[in-house]
């Protein structure tokens, strides 16, 4: 089901060292291993009608309360900086990345193996609630596993003495929230999806190519629902995700050594366009 393994390229900034990793173009399992969120929406608040999407007009956007409580080590990233770059908050300093199957399909941003930079977000038509950009990714024409939008949330030494992605302890954390829509051509068939130890070949346990319950990259994730082209709040637990049962099988998600998150689109022959803005652990 796979043949090469997770590549990760290494980008450097006045402040440090950061990681973008990504999947090369054999690296997931094909739409055939299972199509996703077993335990269907379990767990997962999507708050619907909060507004017109960026861009629309003639709707005004229903924006967090701003007095509710803040978390200021919470944010993975709110995109302002305009850089794949993560923002280094709590020990996280990763980036974003794009990976598809090699079946010929579109994608941009382009694949991160191929570009060796990290998928940058885009500044939005209208702002939405004081947020000026968001990652966006778009594509189709992929036949096989599809494709991905993921970020690595941290970088370091790994065990074969390369710089690349390495776990991340969010153990503290219950679960990832978002906003996300879609464009008004683009299918809604989404599913969100954190990876660890037991899916992630670094971990060690998996198998690229082990066959059934041993093969990597089955992570826990959920079909997101209600994705249309207004802004929706996507509050989602990792108890309430599943796997999609092609890998190595595990009770839940190994919490305190995450590699990425991923929104991966699995009937990727359809058009899709997907916008991401303000995703934070809670």
């Amino acid at each position: 089901m796979h043949t090469s393994p997770l590549l990760f390229g290494l980008f450097l900034l006045g402040l440090g060292s950061v990681a973008c990793g990504a999947k090369s173009n054999d690296d997931r399992a094909p739409a055939s291993g299972g199509q996703g969120g077993q335990g269907g929406s379990a767990g997962m608040t999507a708050a619907g009608g909060l507004g017109a999407a960026a861009g629309m007009g003639g709707m005004a956007i229903t924006c967090p309360d701003p007095s509710d409580p803040i978390d200021p080590t919470a944010m993975i990233d709110d995109f302002e900086n305009g850089s794949g770059l993560l923002p280094l908050v709590d020990k996280r300093n990763g980036s974003w990345w794009t990976a598809a199957d090699d079946t010929g399909g579109t994608l941009v941003p382009e694949q991160s193996a191929i570009t060796n930079m990290p998928a940058a977000p885009e500044m939005l038509p209208q702002p939405r609630c004081g947020s000026h950009y968001a990652m966006r990714i778009t594509g189709e024409g992929f036949t096989d596993w599809g494709a991905d939008l993921g970020v690595a949330l941290a970088a370091g030494t790994r065990p074969n003495g390369e710089e690349g992605a390495v776990p991340y302890d969010a153990s503290a954390r219950t679960g990832v929230d978002f906003w996300a829509r879609i464009g008004d051509t683009s299918t809604n068939s989404v599913f969100f999806e954190v990876s660890d130890s037991n899916s992630e070949p670094d971990g060690g346990i998996c198998m690229v190519g082990g066959g059934t319950g041993k093969e990597c990259y089955d992570g826990f994730g959920v079909n997101l629902t209600s994705l249309d082209t207004t802004w929706h709040h996507y509050r989602i637990p990792f108890s309430g995700l599943s796997q999609r049962n092609f890998g190595v099988k595990a009770d839940g998600v190994v919490t305190n050594a995450i590699y990425n998150i991923t929104f991966n689109f699995l009937s990727a022959t359809d058009p899709f366009d997907f916008w991401l803005d303000d995703i934070s652990f809670y």
